[in-house]
């Protein structure tokens, strides 16, 4: 999945500075948490043309704003998103209008999802609609944290569940009638962090850590439990020994 910065919310304008600062700071926020492993599902974040010289809010250029961001590495990281994110131009040429405005790039949101500035009610909801080659489209949208737990299976999070009845920490455990549960010998923040990274085998996440495999389970929704699995298929090593070196 690719995340489209929506370059039609950055064409209205803040009543005030104060809020264009405030909702500028929000929009970054949503970036950043894109960008983390944690969200697996989206591997790259893509923008259109983003005019820099507009006004964001009355006498207050979008340069300008990006100018008044604290740190070098908000201001480097939020200027790279607007400009040169791998720039694209649509190869169709079909527009996307969303409420009066057109855009090239919102046309590849359709099955993907849209980052949007928070500059005007149109960019609200979950839910955006547009129109595409004269025909209605409705586009993910992601322009508040709420969204994020919105289309948390879309974005591919994961949420790591220790399961102490099946898988102890430190040994094999018999449970039910002559079951075995492998060992869990990873703390839940390691888990976690090996969870964000697996990758899906034969319709199972795998992963591999200090020399060992494991095997992540969905219970629900996005958890899962996890466990070492001393006993997988060579096809299985083959692909974690590639991704995991």
């Amino acid at each position: 999945m690719i995340a489209v910065i929506n370059d039609v919310s950055f064409q209205y304008m803040f009543k005030t500075k104060k809020l264009a600062i405030e909702y500028m700071h929000k929009f970054l926020d949503i970036c950043k948490r894109i960008k983390k492993e944690e969200v697996t599902n989206v591997h790259e974040i893509r923008t259109g043309v983003i005019d820099t010289q507009k006004e964001i809010s009355p006498d207050f250029k979008l340069i300008q704003l990006l100018q008044n961001f604290q740190t070098r590495e908000e201001r480097t990281f939020l200027l790279g998103l607007l400009t040169n994110q791998g720039t694209y131009c649509s190869e169709q040429g079909f527009l996307c209008q969303i409420g009066e405005k057109e855009s090239l790039i919102c046309a590849y949101a359709i099955d993907n999802i849209l980052i949007s500035l928070l500059s005007n009610e149109l960019f609200e909801t979950p839910v955006i609609m547009g129109v595409v080659a004269g025909e209605e489209v409705s586009l993910k949208n992601l322009s508040k944290e709420e969204h994020i737990n919105y289309y948390r299976k879309e974005l591919g999070l994961r949420r790591y569940i220790r399961n102490n009845k099946k898988h102890k920490f430190d040994r094999e455990n018999p449970y039910g009638k002559g079951r075995i549960g492998s060992r869990m010998d990873l703390q839940d923040e390691e888990a976690q962090d090996l969870l964000n990274k697996a990758i899906e085998i034969k319709g199972r996440l795998y992963a591999k850590k200090n020399g060992y495999y494991y095997a992540f389970q969905n219970e629900r929704d996005i958890d899962y439990h996890g466990y070492r699995v001393d006993d997988v298929g060579e096809d299985v090593k083959y692909q974690l020994d590639k991704e995991f070196i």
